[in-house]
């Protein structure tokens, strides 16, 4: 096994049955990325940098464009005997290390068009922060559209953010552009996958991880794995590992006893292929593991097997992959029980916003969150919501909720009318969690003092008037309610569990907090 600090960028050739198919939903990382936005005359978000040749404007001429109404042209400047012109947007990907990315652009004019990626990793005494990558060769340019496109992975874990870079070259070259994308790229056809996802273990314990690859469906039994260890300080290790015979790796990550206490991230990558799958290691003190092992000793969940549906806002849907849903999860599989989680939590979501998608209003917000939502039929339904139902607008001198009480009442009844018509869940609501209001007041008052509209979240007085009214709606339509209010409100170090930014939203604390209100509940069934 090989252990070492991973510094390269390669390009990856595939000798297996996948192919290459746009990932994150097609998502274009590039801000205007048809060159029609302008600030001041200027391109929007895209810049020459001082030290760099060329001339960047945008073109509206009659026919210009390829789409919409701008364009963007890019010339060549002559400069001690070379002429080039070269513009760059800094783009920030929400996932960079093992991802393969195509950076393209349409393009037409006179001289030759490059296409490259600067990518950018911490400062370091001594060291280049940045380095390029380009295509092999320029491509000529002529007066009909043509695309140029780029790929490339990334296998240096150093890696962050990204420059988009477009160079034209030679005396009088000139380039129009349009329709640019940068887009992460998935393997189709091999799949990797890490089992357990996530796993809770103190200093000095060891978890071990199976990691198994499939080709069309088939286990995939050659090749070679790439795990980037990622600890919560961002230091990362690379360890080359080969494929096992039989498609599945066994892996062994011992963690010290001197690890930090948090998260730890492995991030696996079939080099061969491109495939990638993340897990999670959450190290925390001994106490805190030892509560969890006392409280998933006393579930005795049924029937099986278990379907835990969890439907939320963003304290449910942010930070997946270890977040409580799936803390929860690890303890309650954890001894091979036939339990399985669906997170269905969605970012932003009040009580109405639920309604909409259980209604399947052609309006309601992502509504794909849904689909599916009861096949197969959950066992248990567990609703944590409150915080955006609860916020006042700054435009009613903090009076107005987003969503009234007696809407929040009549929506949320009308919510646990339908879960019971077409499941026989046990539903469980949760109470809003707390909030560090002094952070949340801070906010509003800069948003104040910037003249800005805005939302005031976290006020106590809010969360435990709707708080009041879930707990007395759970009584009534006989479902079962669960307090995390009280214990995020009370707890000795409260800070701890909230982020520091904005006051609501839980860090890895709160999570575990939750996770384990949750096992708790269930080991008292």
């Amino acid at each position: 096994m090989k252990r070492e600090l991973c510094h390269s960028l390669i390009l990856v050739w595939l000798p297996l049955a996948s192919s290459w198919a746009l990932g994150d939903e097609a998502h274009n990382f590039l801000r205007n990325p048809g060159f029609e936005q302008t600030e001041a005359g200027q391109v929007a978000a895209w810049q020459v940098a001082g030290s760099w040749q060329g001339s960047l404007q945008a073109a509206a001429s009659e026919g210009a464009a390829r789409g919409g109404r701008r364009c963007a042209e890019l010339s060549a400047v002559t400069d001690r005997g070379k002429a080039w012109g070269r513009m760059f947007q800094l783009v920030h990907p929400s996932e960079v290390t093992a991802r393969r990315f195509r950076f393209s652009v349409w393009a037409k004019g006179q001289g030759e068009c490059l296409l490259g990626l600067i990518q950018y990793r911490p400062p370091q005494p001594g060291q280049l922060h940045y380095a390029y990558a380009w295509q092999e060769s320029p491509t000529p340019l002529t007066d009909a559209w043509q695309e140029l496109s780029f790929e490339l992975q990334v296998l240096d874990p150093r890696v962050h953010s990204f420059g988009t870079a477009i160079e034209v070259r030679g005396e009088g070259g000139r380039v129009l552009l349009d329709d640019a994308a940068l887009v992460r790229l998935e393997p189709s056809g091999v799949a990797l996958r890490i089992t357990p996802p996530l796993a809770m273990v103190a200093p000095g314990a060891e978890t071990c991880l199976e990691i198994s690859a499939e080709d069309q469906g088939r286990p995939l039994s050659r090749g070679q794995l790439r795990l980037f260890l990622r600890g919560p300080e961002d230091a990362v290790t690379c360890q080359d590992v080969p494929l096992a015979a039989e498609g599945t790796t066994r892996y062994p990550w011992p963690v010290p006893v001197e690890a930090s206490t948090g998260v730890h991230r492995l991030i696996a990558l079939h080099v061969e292929s491109g495939a990638v799958a993340e897990a999670y290691v959450d190290v925390a003190e001994q106490e805190v593991i030892d509560a969890f092992e006392r409280a998933a000793a006393k579930v005795k969940i049924g029937p099986l097997p278990a379907r835990l549906l969890f439907l939320g806002d963003s304290l449910t849907d942010f930070q997946r992959g270890y977040n409580y849903v799936d803390k929860l999860a690890f303890w309650l599989q954890r001894g091979g029980g036939k339990v399985t989680v669906r997170n269905a939590g969605v970012g932003g979501d009040f009580i109405t916003r639920v309604l909409d998608r259980l209604n399947h209003e052609s309006s309601a917000y992502r509504p794909a969150m849904y689909e599916g939502l009861f096949e197969p039929s959950p066992t248990h339904v567990f609703i944590f919501l409150g915080h955006n139902d609860s916020k006042v607008s700054s435009t009613s001198d903090y009076t107005a909720q987003a969503v009234p009480p007696d809407k929040y009442e009549a929506d949320y009844r009308t919510v646990l009318g339908k879960l019971r018509a077409a499941t026989n869940a046990r539903i469980v609501l949760l109470s809003a969690s707390s909030s560090v209001f002094e952070i949340c007041r801070a906010n509003a008052d800069k948003a104040t003092a910037a003249n800005r509209p805005h939302s005031l979240f976290g006020k106590p007085e809010e969360l435990e008037r709707y708080n009041a009214i879930t707990q007395r709606m759970a009584a009534e339509a006989g479902v079962a309610y669960l307090d995390v209010y009280e214990p995020t409100r009370t707890h000795p170090d409260k800070r701890s569990l909230f982020d520091p930014n904005d006051g609501v939203h839980l860090t890895n604390a709160g999570h575990r907090l939750i996770a384990l209100r949750i096992l708790e509940f269930l080991a008292g069934e």
